[in-house]
C-alpha cells in the first residue's frame, strides 16, 4: 500500500460571484465527499486535519491518502474536486510537488518517504481523523 500527501485549499463564489474561502464546518464536510468519491476508486483510507493559515482566516486541509497503486485516477478525482485539470510539477527547495490549480481550489500532491513525521506535521494544530 502507497500513501500520499495532499495540500487542499478551497474557495467558493457567494452570491454576488465573488470568490471567497470555505468555512471550517464546509471544509470537513467537503472532505467526507472527497472520500466518499476517492472510495469508489479503491482508495483504502484517507487521515485529514483542517488547519488554519497562520497570518489569516483562511482554511486548508492536509490529507494523507492510502491507495493500492492507482495515483492517476486519485489526480483525477482530486482535478475534479477543484475544477481543474491540468497537473504541472513545482518544485519549493528539495520537495517536489505535482500541483493542480483550479476553478475552486489549489491541490498540492506528494509522495510519502516518512509517514509517522508527516502525521507529526499534519497533527501540530488540530486533531487529526480518520475516515474509512
Amino acid at each position: 500500500m502507497q500513501t500520499m500527501g495532499v495540500l487542499i485549499r478551497k474557495w467558493e463564489k457567494d452570491t454576488n460571484e465573488k470568490y471567497k474561502n470555505v468555512s471550517k464546518d464546509n471544509f470537513k464536510k467537503q472532505i467526507h465527499t472527497l472520500h466518499k468519491k476517492l472510495k469508489k476508486v479503491d482508495c483504502i483510507y484517507t487521515e485529514f486535519s483542517i488547519e488554519k493559515d497562520k497570518h489569516s482566516n483562511i482554511y486548508h486541509t492536509h490529507l494523507i491518502i492510502h491507495h493500492n497503486d492507482n495515483q492517476e485516477d486519485i489526480h483525477n478525482r482530486l482535478s475534479q474536486f477543484v475544477g481543474g485539470n491540468e497537473w504541472k510539477k513545482k518544485s519549493i527547495g528539495l520537495e517536489i510537488y505535482n500541483e493542480c490549480n483550479g476553478r475552486y481550489g489549489l491541490i498540492n500532491t506528494q509522495p510519502i518517504q516518512n509517514i509517522d513525521l508527516y502525521r507529526g506535521y499534519i497533527n501540530k494544530y488540530g486533531e487529526l481523523k480518520t475516515l474509512i
